[in-house]
C-alpha cells in the first residue's frame, strides 16, 4: 500500500468515518408483544465498539422487553460477541466477504453470558479502550506513563474524539502524548485468523488470536512483509496451497502478501493505535 504524503490526510478521514450497517433483530425471547418489533437498521463507526448502539437498541426495543435489568448483549451466528473488539474487525473477520449486507445481529438485554464475554458493566468500553491504548504506548515508546498520567478530562476528551471519528482533534490531543513521534521503532499489531465457518458449533475456538510487537529495523526486508509477519505471529502461510485460500484485511481492505506493513500502519491503524489485521477464508474461493 504505497501512498504519498498528500494523500495520507484523506485515507486517515475516510478510514475513520468508515462505518458498518448493521441490522438488529431482538431476540425472541425476549420480545413480550404480538407482532414482533420492527428490526433497528444502524451504521455502527469501524473504529468504535459494538455497545455504542446500545443507547439506540434499548430506545428501539424498550417497550417490549420483559421485566428485569438491561444488560445489552450481541450474537451472531448464535455465538455472543466480544465487545472489546472493534467493530470493523469484528465485521471482516465474521462476516466480511460473504456477501451478506446489511449485517444481521441478534440483540439482547437479558441473560448475559458471563460465562462466555467479559462482564460490561459502567464506563467499560471506555476503560477497555484505555487498557488497549496504554499497551501501544508501550511498543511505540517503551512507556505507557503517557497514556497512565492523563487527566479525567483529558481522557473524556481523547474518549469523545473517539466516539465521534474526529480523527484531526484526535491526532491532535494524542501528539501531546508523544505518540505520533514513536521513539521505538516498532508498531503494535493484533491478528485476528479464522480458517473455518464461524457458528454455534464453531464459535470462538474457529479463531486464533495473537498480539505482537513488530520490529520495523530489521535487516530482512522479509519480516516486514504481511507474509513474514503472519508466519512468525500464528504459522500462517500466505504462500502454495492454503495460502490461496486465504485473504488478510486491514480495516476492510484487502492487502497483498508482500505489503510491507511500515507503510500500512500509520494510515489503518485503529484509534487504540493497535493495526488489525484479519485473515479469513477467501471470498473467491
Amino acid at each position: 500500500m504505497e501512498t504519498s504524503s498528500a494523500m495520507a490526510p484523506d485515507i486517515q478521514r475516510e478510514h475513520w468515518r468508515g462505518s458498518v450497517a448493521l441490522k438488529l433483530e431482538l431476540h425472541p425471547d425476549e420480545v413480550t408483544t404480538v407482532p414482533p418489533p420492527e428490526p433497528l437498521f444502524v451504521l455502527a463507526p469501524r473504529l468504535g465498539y459494538l455497545p455504542q448502539v446500545a443507547e439506540q437498541a434499548l430506545e428501539h426495543f424498550g417497550s417490549v422487553l420483559p421485566p428485569g435489568e438491561d444488560e445489552v448483549w450481541f450474537e451472531y451466528q448464535g455465538v455472543p460477541l466480544k465487545w472489546h473488539i472493534p467493530t470493523g474487525s469484528l465485521f471482516d473477520l465474521l462476516a466480511g466477504g460473504r456477501g451478506g449486507y446489511p449485517w444481521c445481529l441478534t440483540v439482547h438485554f437479558r441473560s448475559y453470558p458471563r460465562d462466555a464475554l467479559q462482564p460490561l458493566e459502567g464506563d467499560g468500553v471506555q476503560a477497555s479502550y484505555f487498557n488497549s491504548l496504554k499497551e501501544a504506548a508501550y511498543v511505540l515508546t517503551g512507556s505507557s506513563s503517557s497514556v497512565m498520567t492523563l487527566t479525567k478530562a483529558s481522557q473524556q476528551e481523547l474518549w469523545q474524539n473517539v466516539l465521534e471519528a474526529k480523527d484531526e482533534e484526535f491526532f491532535s490531543n494524542l501528539s501531546k502524548m508523544d505518540l505520533t513521534r514513536p521513539t521505538r521503532s516498532r508498531i503494535p499489531v493484533r491478528v485476528y485468523c479464522r480458517e473455518k465457518v464461524f457458528d454455534s458449533f464453531t464459535g470462538w475456538k474457529s479463531v486464533e488470536y495473537a498480539s505482537k510487537s513488530v520490529v520495523l529495523d530489521s535487516e530482512d526486508a522479509e519480516d516486514l512483509t504481511l507474509r513474514g509477519v503472519l508466519q512468525r505471529c500464528l504459522g500462517v502461510s500466505l504462500d502454495g496451497e492454503a495460502g490461496s485460500g486465504r485473504e488478510v484485511v486491514a480495516a476492510g481492505v484487502e492487502l497483498e502478501s508482500d505489503t510491507n506493513l511500515a507503510n500500512v500502519y500509520p494510515h489503518l491503524k485503529n484509534a487504540d493505535m493497535w493495526l488489525y489485521l484479519v485473515v479469513r477464508p477467501s471470498s473467491r474461493a
